[in-house]
């Protein structure tokens, strides 16, 4: 996983999201016990949840994603690149979307 760059479509995305999901199975392949890491998994099913269809997320269901402030405290130090990764899919679906092609 590299650091994103900044995200300027739906399709990258997704894409990125798809990552980020590999990446947490891979940790919860490796510790299953991590109750963070399944908070962050069940986030990013969510994500994908509320934009399938080509739909916008609406206000509500972007402000129950909290995948980057969960990021920042948990995974900063840790896993600086993931912590970045989920961050940026965090903004994008909550704050950018409405703009993205």
């Amino acid at each position: 996983m590299r650091d994103p760059l900044p995200i300027k479509s739906k399709g990258q995305w997704h894409l990125m999201l798809e990552d980020a999901r590999r990446r947490t199975d891979e940790m919860l392949a490796f510790d299953p016990n991590r109750d963070m890491l399944k908070i962050i998994r069940a986030q990013l099913d969510f994500m994908e949840q509320c934009v399938q269809g080509g739909r916008n997320p609406t206000e509500e269901e972007a402000n129950r994603v909290t995948l980057g402030p969960i990021a920042v405290k948990n995974l900063e130090e840790e896993d600086p690149e993931y912590a970045r990764w989920l961050m940026k899919l965090h903004y994008t679906f909550s704050r950018t979307w409405k703009s993205l092609a």
